[in-house]
């Protein structure tokens, strides 16, 4: 039963990597084409062009925070036993990676205050699984309703996903 919840977390997991690319990379475009050709970096942290607006920046800097939530709830799921350093470190190697990317690939602005929030983000996924094992009081009934509700989410996702999709024919 432990290897099948694993094998499934893993494919969710894997999913989750998957539209973390699309979204940062590809910014939900169905189409390389309609992708904004743009190069730069910031690496003043929480440093925004005044013609933008707050607001704008705000909900930019809760969006990175929220997408990397499931990672670290992904981690501490598939990775139990390996020390939080090291889970910080791919939280944060990953990041930096996503960030790296939209910069060589030109299709993004590669921003310092992204690679932190989106650390931050994973770091509290890190805890809120924690402290849900701790609840539960057992980690494999804790990865079965972490599971569980990551199977929900990526159906709900994937079946809009698709609906766009066809929407966009």
């Amino acid at each position: 039963m432990k290897r099948k919840s694993n094998c499934l977390a893993t494919i969710l997991f894997l999913i989750y990597l998957a539209l973390l690319v699309w979204i940062i990379l590809f910014k939900l475009q169905f189409s390389i084409s309609n992708l904004d050709k743009v190069r730069s970096i910031n690496l003043i942290p929480f440093h925004y062009d005044k013609e933008v607006g707050t607001a704008f920046h705000l909900t930019e800097v809760l969006e990175n925070f929220l997408i990397f939530v499931p990672m670290g709830i992904y981690l501490q799921m598939l990775l139990p036993r390996t020390k939080l350093y090291v889970k910080f470190m791919l939280i944060a190697g990953t990041s930096f990676l996503l960030e790296t990317m939209q910069y060589i690939l030109a299709v993004g602005r590669s921003d310092i205050t992204d690679v932190l929030t989106n650390t931050a983000g994973g770091l509290l996924g890190l805890a809120v699984y924690s402290m849900a094992a701790r609840l539960i009081g057992n980690r494999i009934k804790a990865n079965r309703l972490f599971s569980i509700l990551a199977g929900i989410v990526s159906v709900v996702v994937i079946g809009l996903l698709g609906f766009l999709l066809f929407a966009n024919r």
